[in-house]
């Protein structure tokens, strides 16, 4: 907690005009599995922008991971009554693609599309009430496409960006500043 605190002030208490084209972003994602559960995770993203910052259109190389820790919910098909387990873990790399009409505004607001390729890692159980209980393990790899909009707020030399996205079947909220390097 001590390591996150202090990063955190080194991030927040850097000069704007010192920080570089990389960006690290943090932030809970969410997946909608049943009517009435939704699967969470913590997504880390980190951003590589190909062109210059604060331009109308810009380019990013992104990498990312989400880790989702176990998580079990309960439901009924019509025959039994079912309990399922999973904790999940997935890698993209990818290529996004932003627009702001404001680029230098100390609020800029932005849309965004990419393209990822996306490792996901599974593990799971299951048990129904008739007695059969099941354990899976899988992996996959499938090329997804994400859609959001954000905020880049600018204050006192700081640059901070907030992000919603649509990501495949899922949702994520992201925060992130650009780093001093």
């Amino acid at each position: 907690m001590r390591v996150f605190v202090v990063g955190a002030v080194i991030l927040l208490t850097t000069n704007a005009a010192a920080q570089s084209r990389w960006t690290l972003s943090a932030g809970p994602e969410w997946n909608q599995l049943a009517p009435h559960f939704r699967e969470w995770g913590m997504r880390l993203r980190a951003e590589y922008d190909l062109t210059k910052p604060n331009r109308v259109f810009g380019m990013r190389l992104e990498t990312g991971a989400l880790w989702s820790p176990n998580q079990g919910f309960l439901y009924f098909d019509g025959a039994s009554t079912g309990a399922v387990a999973q904790q999940k873990l997935d890698l993209m790399l990818g290529v996004n693609v932003s627009a702001s009409p404001i680029p230098h505004a100390r609020v800029a607001p932005y849309i965004t599309a990419g393209v990822f390729g996306r490792q996901v890692w599974t593990n799971g159980s299951s048990y129904r009430s008739n007695g059969t209980y099941a354990t899976s393990t899988y992996t996959r790899g499938d090329i997804i496409g994400t859609l959001g909009v954000g905020l880049r707020l600018r204050f006192g030399g700081h640059a901070l960006q907030v992000e919603l996205r649509r990501l495949h079947t899922g949702n994520g909220l992201t925060i992130g500043t650009r780093l001093p390097f």
